[in-house]
């Protein structure tokens, strides 16, 4: 299941009337044709029930919505504060509404439609923290002598996050009289994380051959320990040029920076240049690149190495 809920695929009455744009929906599905697996591998298809063109169906039917509200109220407040726009001609409070409502319409749509790849984005990072703390617990419980089907239990009722989640499925399915196998077949197959995927397919192919699956595991955690250093190495060789040029841009050049107007504003006729609000208008810069750079920092981080 997604990670959260989703208010807008909850409301049967959203649902109700969006299905007068399914023809938009049906065009817009072989547009966008990659957001049917976006919707199967965050779980949105299987927690609502939703295909892709009836999920495009309800994002034009909010969009359009908004385009709408956003226009009459732009409107009426240019015509209350009387802001007219020479450029547009006589309907230019009409005009100007309307192109307000149309980017605010299109901003929603698109991150509606690119939604379900955010949840993707968050289960794969979420997998990929806690996959080989799970792998390396299997492997001790097998090891131990503990059924394999047991050490799943093992992890579906810990703190495990999306993979405790997923365990939890597999079990459900296995209990109701599913194979093992074809439950974590199942479970490889929409799942959204390729190291998690290769080593349910290791089980998988263990399992069925009958072949040791503890060394198989091995081989899998080890496999995934050096892809773990080697992404380290990348994030490391990647802070070296970010650090350098943070130290220029957020901590030199305002330090310079002040420096400079302070100098420049004894000049006669460069007063303004010394003002209050100039110096506010750096710190709020110097706040915004701080921001930038915690944000690209964290971005890079790679998933394998936690939190």
């Amino acid at each position: 299941m997604p990670a959260a809920e989703i208010p807008y695929l909850k409301s049967e009455k959203i649902r109700a009337i969006s299905k007068l744009f399914i023809g938009v929906g049906a065009v817009l599905s072989k547009v966008f044709s990659g957001i049917d697996l976006d919707l199967k591998k965050s779980g949105v298809l299987e927690h609502y029930a939703i295909n892709a063109r009836e999920y495009l169906s309800v994002c034009a039917f909010l969009s359009t919505a908004l385009f709408f509200s956003v226009s009459g109220i732009m409107s009426l407040v240019f015509m209350t504060l009387e802001i007219e726009f020479d450029v547009l001609g006589e309907m230019s409070t009409y005009i100007s509404g309307g192109i307000v409502g149309f980017a605010f319409a299109f901003f929603l749509f698109f991150q509606m439609m690119y939604y379900p790849r955010s949840i993707i984005n968050k289960r794969v990072a979420n997998i990929d923290r806690n996959l080989l703390f799970v792998l390396r617990t299997i492997l001790v419980q097998i090891r131990s002598g503990i059924p394999i089907f047991d050490s799943f239990v093992t992890i579906a009722s810990g703190d495990y996050g999306e993979i405790s989640k997923e365990f939890a499925n597999v079990i459900e399915k296995v209990r109701t009289g599913k194979p093992v196998t074809d439950s974590l077949e199942e479970l490889a197959i929409r799942n959204p994380s390729n190291y998690f995927r290769r080593a349910l397919w290791q089980l998988v192919n263990s399992i069925k051959s009958g072949s040791d699956v503890a060394d198989n595991l091995a081989v899998v955690i080890k496999a995934l320990s050096k892809e773990q250093l080697i992404e380290i190495r990348k994030y490391q060789s990647t802070l070296n040029p970010l650090s350098m040029m943070y130290m220029m841009v957020a901590v030199i050049a305002p330090s310079l920076g002040i420096t400079v107007m302070i100098v420049l504003s004894t000049f006669p006729g460069m007063d303004s240049i010394g003002t209050e609000s100039s110096f506010w208008g750096l710190l709020a810069l110097v706040i915004f690149m701080q921001v930038m750079f915690m944000f690209m920092i964290k971005t890079r981080r790679p998933n394998l190495m936690g939190e």
